[in-house]
Parts: C-alpha cells; sequence; structure tokens
C-alpha cells in the first residue's frame, strides 16, 4: 500500500481560497453596515439637534429640575433635585468646587436634544461608568433623559448594546465616536480599510485559484 505524497501546492491554495473568501466577506459585512450607519445617521441628524447647554456650569435646571455634578474624593457624583442618582469612581486630584463641567470631560456630560419638527426638548446627563481604557463593546455607559414635564428616565447600557439615541447621547464620552451599526465610518482612514481589506481578498483568491490550476495541469502533464 502506497500513500500519497503531501501535496504543499494544494494546501496553500486552500488556505488562499479561504482567506480570500474570509477576507472579501469581512469587507462587504462592514461596507453593508458602514453604508447603514450613514443612513442612520443623517436621518438623526435631519430629526434631532444636539447641543451643549450654552454655559458649562455644574449645576443646571430645565422645566424645574435641578442637575448637579460635583466630586466628593475619589467619586464623581450627579445628583437630580438634590437626590444622588449616580456616582462613578475616578482617579486624579480632588477639582476645585469652582470648576465647570470641562473638569469632568469623559466622565460627565450635559446635552440638549431637540425634535426639529415639534420643538420638544430633552435635556440629557451621561456619565461613563468604566474607564475609557476598555474594550469599545464593554464600557458601560448610564444616562438620565428629562423630558419638558420633568419627568425622568434612567438608562443604564453598554457601547455594544445601545439604542439608536442612546448613541448621540454618548457622544463626546470617549475620544472616539461610538456607531450604532457599526464605529467604521468615524474611525481614521475607514474607506482605504475596506478598500485594503477587499484587495488583500482579491489577491488571496487569485492566488489560490492559479495555485490550483497549475496544479490540475501538472496532473493532467502526469497522466
Amino acid at each position: 500500500m502506497t500513500t500519497k505524497p503531501f501535496n504543499l501546492s494544494k494546501l496553500i491554495s486552500v488556505l488562499l481560497l479561504a482567506a480570500g473568501a474570509v477576507l472579501l466577506t469581512i469587507a462587504l459585512y462592514f461596507t453593508m453596515q458602514s453604508v447603514r450607519e450613514l443612513v442612520y445617521q443623517n436621518g438623526i441628524e435631519k430629526r434631532y439637534s444636539f447641543q451643549s447647554p450654552e454655559d458649562t456650569e455644574t449645576v443646571q435646571v430645565f422645566h424645574g429640575v435641578k442637575v448637579q455634578t460635583y466630586r466628593d474624593g475619589p467619586e464623581v457624583l450627579l445628583e437630580l433635585q438634590e437626590e444622588e442618582r449616580a456616582k462613578v469612581k475616578v482617579s486624579g486630584a480632588q477639582i476645585d468646587e469652582k470648576s465647570d463641567m470641562k473638569a469632568f470631560e469623559g466622565i460627565v456630560q450635559y446635552k440638549l436634544m431637540k425634535e426639529k419638527e415639534t420643538g420638544e426638548e430633552w435635556f440629557i446627563a451621561a456619565l461613563r461608568l468604566t474607564p475609557e481604557a476598555m474594550k469599545e463593546g464593554d464600557q458601560k455607559f448610564q444616562t438620565f433623559r428629562i423630558n419638558e414635564n420633568g419627568v425622568v428616565k434612567k438608562s443604564t447600557f453598554s457601547s455594544g448594546e445601545n439604542s439608536k439615541l442612546e448613541t448621540q447621547w454618548i457622544r463626546g464620552m470617549t475620544e472616539d465616536k461610538i456607531g450604532y451599526h457599526t464605529s467604521l465610518p468615524y474611525q481614521d482612514h475607514p474607506v482605504s480599510t475596506l478598500i485594503s481589506t477587499a484587495i488583500a481578498g482579491l489577491v488571496s483568491l487569485l492566488v489560490g485559484l492559479r495555485l490550483r490550476k497549475r496544479e490540475k495541469a501538472r496532473k493532467y502533464e502526469a497522466a
């Protein structure tokens, strides 16, 4: 009984074909997700406007609801109507009592959200509960949405499980923008990343097919 010799060329061609298929699938998937993200973002921008309060004071009053952020030792606390609603441990030295919201950058953020068609407004207070160094999908946030009637709604979510509006509420909390479908369009050189991935996939497929064709030609000649 004779054993067939190990065919390295065939193995390489199979690996290249598999790698090419995977790379092209990844490029196609993220291209579709990026298009969905851009369409979604465009729709949000048409419907809502988002802006920071005109002043950067740590105390804000929105339709009778008092919102306050301050530092207490190793913790940053958020109060609504002088009732503690959230806190997060932070590092660094104690800040001055006269500091404004810039001192809490990346930890607590205030935003005003307005629906352009109806003129309805909301006040958003958002906190980042985990260190920014954590992976994107593992970062946790907590938001408090106050409507014009003074009703407060709280939500806690990770950056990988947020709703479409929650995506907007935490913009500015981290250095990188977090998308709803994908964050790729907001990263550096997203188009070149997709193109290079697709090209790498095509090259792998073409080389793999060329090796397979050459291998078949050898078998034909041997026969």
